[in-house]
């Protein structure tokens, strides 16, 4: 009957058959993908291992610590199956992180692993005003206790729950079991379990505001504590900085999240503090001469300062605490047979942070970094005459001679080597990126954005960088844009020095599409020497004169040492009226301001010769040519 039934609707059978088997070949992989990210934490800790750890974790129904197991996996707070939860979903994130060097000044884009989503999720505004180069690095949270070798992954894990145990820990000297069997046995913070109690809140903090009536009292395995840190934690694990502001309870309320507070503040670094696991791995966190002057080392120690340094770490003798956070972390390493210290030894003497100073912000720091910097196009420009090649050039800071190659990307091309010649396509703004590339390391890249124009003919101003209230123009001749107006400083600018204000910003020309073809005609009327005084002046005959919003230049031409009147047709009396004169080689050599709808003014002292003038009201930027005799 088999047979007959497959001979008799074969088609039939074989669609099913390839159905099938390609379900169960999508259940096979699901299946794999899931027992290897188990098998992957079962390495370093079973849920065997749990119960032996945590006997007297927490259990609502029994606060005496006589060590019942909660009744109910949705009563287990901090079961094992919550904490594997947890170290998947975290798992998942990608963190870009970008920091101006020697700042604390961040940004930060979450990425989803799975969906290859990206999200920019915090930006300081340090951060778009520093000028200091940008660190980057790329935090994986897969990589908690799953970096290294085993015995690193184990000691790892050993230390990040030797600390949580000691936040959360409900241990006595006489303890049944030893003061250090009780970790994990509170939930929140004590003096807040079950009460109202409002707390930790930093009014003062504009980013992370608190929410009325909310208190941010320590809570989960790390007691997360103030509004600035739930905010934190939020945008990491959930992208969104209010889930937890408006929600702070879900920390008690979900053991998942719980653990994953706490993974987040092992995996993160703030600066100057590396991250928790950073120390913790052999090899990924080298000192400065300057922190290994203050005794500054990798291991258990260094994780105690960056979680409570300004309280247990720094005494001549070891905190108490510290004390206590050792014993859990001597207790875990015992139980998994993996070292104290991490080049193998069991010193535990080693393992403390006594006389051992604080992270301070390096304000050398930029020079230590491997880092990579655009040294050609300087000020965001490429004053060209025509579209022919240009020289890029990166400069390298590579104190541990780290980077192997160099090459820029850019208009889709990609050119290797630390200065190349490369074609722009067009005059207009363009982005260029150089890629350093490092063995083991995640690659070095700066960015650089910069305009291609031709002064001459005012191509590719639109390109120009707009002029930056918040930046210092220290050095001359910056060329800026600002209400389609082309400036260049002519001394030191700072904030106050707006464009068109004050002579400190000379005017170049405008940027409006007209200023283009007035210089190629004022340049054509220079050049052609046979060309008569009048012949010149009806070439540079501006056509749109007589619009209706155009100001009136008279007389023109002009007699030397005469008196010049401009009138504008439409005019701001809110805004003064300012007039630069510029000559055939575009040098300013008069500036006329006035609050009037005509400005008169000698032109004594002016040469005869031909000139433009640029004439701004307000918003209202316009271009003149005259010829004075």
């Amino acid at each position: 009957m088999r047979s007959l039934s497959c001979t008799k609707g074969r088609m039939n059978l074989m669609q099913r058959c390839k159905r099938s088997f390609i379900v169960v070949l999508f259940l096979c992989c699901i299946t794999t993908a899931f027992k290897g990210a188990a098998q992957n934490l079962a390495d370093v800790m079973t849920s065997a291992d749990w119960s032996t750890f945590f006997p007297h974790r927490f259990n609502p129904d029994d606060r005496t610590g006589a060590g019942t197991p909660p009744a109910t996996p949705a009563k287990d707070f901090y079961s094992y199956a919550n904490f594997a939860e947890a170290v998947r979903r975290m798992g998942n994130i990608k963190i870009i992180v970008e920091r101006r060097c020697a700042t604390n000044a961040y940004r930060l884009t979450r990425v989803d692993k799975t969906t290859g989503a990206s999200l920019v999720f915090r930006t300081d505004a340090d951060f778009n005003i520093s000028p200091n180069m940008i660190v980057t690095e790329t935090v994986d949270y897969a990589s908690f206790a799953g970096e290294g070798d085993l015995a690193a992954r184990k000691r790892e894990l050993m230390a990040f729950l030797a600390n949580i145990s000691q936040e959360t820990t409900g241990g006595w000297p006489t303890a049944p079991g030893g003061p250090y069997a009780w970790g994990l046995y509170f939930r929140e913070e004590v003096g807040f379990e079950g009460t109202n109690n409002i707390g930790y809140r930093d009014e003062s903090n504009a980013q992370y505001p608190p929410a009325p009536g909310k208190s941010y009292h320590g809570r989960g395995p790390i007691q997360l504590s103030y509004n600035y840190n739930y905010g934190q934690a939020s945008e990491f694990i959930f992208g969104d900085k209010n889930v937890l502001l408006a929600n702070p309870e879900k920390v008690i309320q979900d053991g998942v999240i719980a653990f994953e507070t706490g993974i987040w503040f092992w995996m993160t670094q703030q600066y100057p503090k590396p991250s928790c696991h950073e120390v913790m791995i052999p090899g990924k966190w080298t000192p400065t001469a300057e922190q290994t002057a203050l005794n500054l080392k990798p291991g258990f120690g260094a994780t105690v300062n960056i979680i409570n340094g300004g309280v247990e770490c720094g005494g001549s003798t070891e905190n108490a605490k510290v004390l206590s956070r050792i014993g859990h972390y001597q207790r875990y390493t015992g139980l998994k047979q993996v070292s104290l210290e991490l080049n193998g030894g069991n010193n535990a003497v080693n393992c403390g942070c006594a006389n051992m100073g604080r992270f301070a912000i390096d304000a050398a720091e930029c020079s230590k970094v491997t880092s990579l910097s655009f040294t050609a196009p300087a000020n965001g420009i490429l004053n060209v005459s025509s579209l022919s090649p240009v020289t890029l050039t990166v400069a390298k800071n590579d104190p541990r001679s780290e980077i192997t190659q160099v090459f820029v990307k850019i208009d889709g091309q990609r050119l290797a080597g630390t200065s190349v010649q490369w074609t722009p396509s067009a005059y207009k703004a363009y982005t260029a990126t150089a890629v350093g590339i490092r063995s083991g390391k995640d690659s070095v890249v700066t960015t650089t954005t910069f305009a291609i124009w031709n002064s001459q003919t005012f191509e590719g101003c639109s390109g120009l960088p707009l002029w930056n209230a918040n930046k210092v123009y220290d050095k001359p001749n910056n060329i800026v844009r600002y209400n389609n107006t082309i400036y260049r400083n002519q001394w030191w600018a700072g904030a106050t020095d707006v464009p068109g204000s004050n002579t400190t910003w000379a005017v170049v020309g405008a940027c409006n599409g007209a200023a283009a073809r007035d210089w190629e005609a004022f340049n054509a009327g220079i050049a052609g020497q046979a060309a008569t005084v009048a012949e010149i002046t009806a070439t540079l005959v501006d056509k749109a004169a007589d619009a209706a919003t155009e100001p009136t230049v008279y007389p023109n031409p002009l007699v030397k040492d005469g008196t010049l009147s401009v009138k504008l047709a439409k005019y701001d009396a809110a805004k003064p009226v300012q007039v630069t004169i510029l000559d055939v080689s575009k040098k300013v050599v008069a500036f006329h301001k006035g609050n009037a709808k005509v400005l008169n003014f000698s032109t004594a002292n002016l040469p005869a010769g031909f000139y433009i003038l640029v004439i701004t009201n307000g918003n209202n930027t316009s271009t003149k040519k005259i010829v004075i005799q």
